[in-house]
């Protein structure tokens, strides 16, 4: 049998959990504290060992205060998401001024490259 087309991709799901709690600079144990389950579970969901719930995956992307559609990574249709644009704006709110006109620079040579 072939792979499933549908099917969810759970470790990437726990990789980018793991990618934005540590950016967050959030323990395992305090977001298991905001989001009502065990730190052991939180391990488990990072390590892409169990299946999450929709409520536990909203409530994770809430107490990461990361748009839904980071956390799915890959598992949505590109078409279906807007998780590239959300992450640009997540790193630019996090950006100096100085940082951003460097940012707008290299995004122009990188375009005008590729036409």
């Amino acid at each position: 049998m072939g792979e499933n087309p549908m099917a969810v991709d759970y470790n990437e799901i726990g990789r980018n959990i793991k990618f934005y709690r540590n950016q967050r600079r959030l323990k395992q144990s305090e977001l298991a504290e905001k989001t009502d389950v065990s730190s052991q579970h939180i391990s488990h969901v990072e390590h892409g060992s169990t299946k999450l719930s929709l409520e536990l995956l909203i409530k994770m992307s809430e107490a990461l205060s990361v748009d839904l559609y980071l956390l799915l990574g890959s598992n949505i249709a590109t078409e279906c998401r807007q998780g590239s644009n959300a992450e640009l704006d997540d790193l630019f709110s996090k950006m100096t001024k100085e940082q951003k006109l460097l940012c707008l620079e290299l995004c122009r040579t990188v375009y005008q490259y590729h036409q």
